[in-house]
């Protein structure tokens, strides 16, 4: 099934437009702002949440993942899993976060820790890969 609708940029780059295509059995347009594009985005996410909620999270392994190079990120202590937070501007999801266990906060610092040896073998490393 193909999307039935196609979202495209305003010139200024203030507004965006869903325009509803044939055989969406919808017609007409709607303008966002980047505000009202964020809260529908968050809106949707939410959505989209509650409907996977009880089924369990498919492998990451071989997932496209389209990475996020320029933004601001804080690593803070997560009270409930008693772990970490990693928060991050995503471009295009607005601020997001991944809460780890303790253990996973440690397989993680362990894994960057592999990398930066990997990438910097003379800081001490085995270079070994993770």
């Amino acid at each position: 099934m193909s999307a039935r609708m196609q979202v495209t940029l305003s010139d200024d780059r203030r507004t965006a437009t869903l325009a509803f295509l044939d055989g969406s059995g919808v017609e007409g347009t709607i303008a966002f702002t980047l505000e009202q594009l964020g809260e529908l985005i968050a809106s949707l996410g939410t959505v989209r949440s509650a409907m996977v909620e009880n089924t369990p999270p498919p492998p990451i392994e071989g997932a496209p993942v389209v990475p996020v190079f320029r933004t601001n990120w804080a690593v803070q202590p997560d009270a409930l899993s008693e772990g970490s937070l990693i928060a991050f501007q995503h471009p295009a999801y607005g601020p997001v976060g991944l809460a780890l266990a303790p253990e996973d906060s440690r397989r993680v610092a362990q894994a960057l820790t592999r990398h930066q040896a990997m990438m910097h073998p003379s800081t001490g490393g085995t270079g070994l890969p993770s």
